[in-house]
């Protein structure tokens, strides 16, 4: 292979990507749509207050209207007790002054079923304030109902909660872990892993096809061999990830950074917890007295330099491998919508690789884990689940070598149908013919 070809094969195909302008508005607003995913809710939410809504409350067990108190959603109406028809036309004389009647039937200590009535469905939020302080409500009048002196002192002192606190031992001695940590650095890992190798193939994929297309690699392989212009698509749209990795990690930073000025991250407890799917009024989960020393802790003990070398060498590996096949693939077809019955089995192979990295995540260690880990297709995306378990050297190491010996073989194999598929126009290719090609 002739280096200064190749190069120039690089860089053409470095320069031809990253001048265009969808690709660098694509890079430009991916950042500020990321961003955008975390703050347009928490600002949606401070818009989305209105004003308290009137709960009328019917309580023919005479206990518990009084435990409901107004709140900045929804406002407490005490009425007699009164028939369904009657309160049907109470209802319709507020015409919109009453979102919901709520009646507390007489045998609710026993029934523990309440019934709210309303014009339409009504919020969930709601649902979950009433059975709440009625759950409350209830369970203090069960206790008080077995006349026992301190009893509910001594229920609230037996509500015991225990905290565990993970310790690992290595040659330097004891540390502090955290499996929430390792859980959640994994599958962002594999999950990274999974999104760049499947953006970036389909970019590689499209750009054979476009040369295709244009008749433009008939010039260019009568100047190169096509294992040149084939490695020089693959590493050249590596760099052009590399390169919008890159600008992403800046652009993220510099938003994070301005979001937080305008403190768009320091929204009330109510607006958080609703924008994070957790109904409002609900109170923040408080952390326990020394609980985010510890975290920290766990995080700083996190051999990250390790875990993101290795991390390094599984992405290069793995892209390698799913490129080289997105290149054969896209150069046996003329156009891109022809391309799906060759990308399918591609995709679907990473998507069951990530799937089987979720069903590892309680497990990381047992058979399944450890054999996929050691087959090249799924070892990119299953290993990240596993790495911060602390595999064992000799896996990785077997794995990584598989690996490379795997993306080596088939960039191989790839070059020899790139070889013959690029030049060919105008008839449908099926799997056979290809294998054909790589004999």
């Amino acid at each position: 292979m002739d280096k200064r070809r190749f190069l120039l094969v690089l860089q053409r195909e470095y320069y031809s990507i990253v001048a265009k302008k969808s690709f660098i508005l694509t890079t430009l607003l991916s950042p500020f749509i990321m961003i955008a995913l975390i703050g347009v809710p928490v600002m949606l939410m401070e818009f989305n207050t209105g004003d308290a809504r009137t709960i009328t409350v019917i309580d023919q067990s005479g206990k518990y209207a009084d435990k409901f108190t107004d709140s900045e959603d929804f406002e407490y109406q005490i009425l007699p007790d009164i028939s369904t028809s009657d309160m049907k036309e109470r209802y319709e004389e507020a015409d919109g002054d009453i979102y919901a009647i709520l009646v507390i039937p007489a045998d609710v200590d026993d029934s523990h079923i309440v019934n709210i009535y309303s014009e339409k469905p009504v919020k969930m939020s709601l649902s979950r304030e009433i059975s709440d302080v009625l759950g409350k409500s209830l369970s203090e009048t069960r206790i008080n109902s077995f006349d026992i002196p301190g009893l509910k002192e001594i229920i609230a002192e037996s509500n015991i909660t225990v905290d565990v606190k993970s310790h690992t031992w290595d040659e330097s001695g004891e540390s502090v872990s955290s499996s929430e940590l390792a859980t959640m650095t994994g599958l962002f890992l594999a999950f990274l892993t999974y999104m760049f190798v499947l953006m970036y193939g389909a970019m590689i994929m499209s750009s054979v096809v476009e040369d295709k297309t244009n008749r433009i690699v008939e010039v260019i392989v009568s100047t190169c061999r096509p294992m040149e212009l084939m490695l020089g698509k693959i590493i050249s749209i590596a760099l052009v990830g590399l390169t919008q990795i890159a600008i992403w990690t800046v652009l993220l930073s510099i938003g994070g950074f301005l979001l937080s000025i305008a403190g768009l991250f320091t929204a009330s407890p109510e607006i958080a917890t609703t924008a994070m799917g957790v109904g409002a009024g609900t109170p923040m989960p408080q952390m326990p007295d020394g609980e985010m020393p510890e975290f920290i802790q766990a995080i700083l003990g996190v051999n990250w330099f390790r875990l993101l070398g290795i991390f390094v060498l599984y992405f290069i590996g793995g892209y390698l491998l799913y490129a080289s096949l997105f290149a054969a693939f896209g150069s046996a077809v003329d156009q891109q919508s022809d391309a799906n019955q060759f990308t399918m089995p591609v995709m679907m192979i990473i998507i069951i690789a990530l799937l089987i990295g979720q069903a590892c995540m309680e497990n990381p260690d047992g058979t399944l884990g450890v054999i996929c880990s050691l087959i090249p297709f799924t070892s990119p995306i299953v290993m990240m689940i596993r790495l911060p378990y602390d595999v064992p050297a000799w896996e990785i190491a077997a794995s990584i070598i598989i690996l490379y010996a795997t993306a080596i073989l088939f960039t191989w194999l790839a070059a020899r149908i790139y070889r013959t598929g690029i030049l060919m126009y105008g008839r449908k290719v099926s799997f056979k013919e290809i294998l054909r090609w790589v004999k």
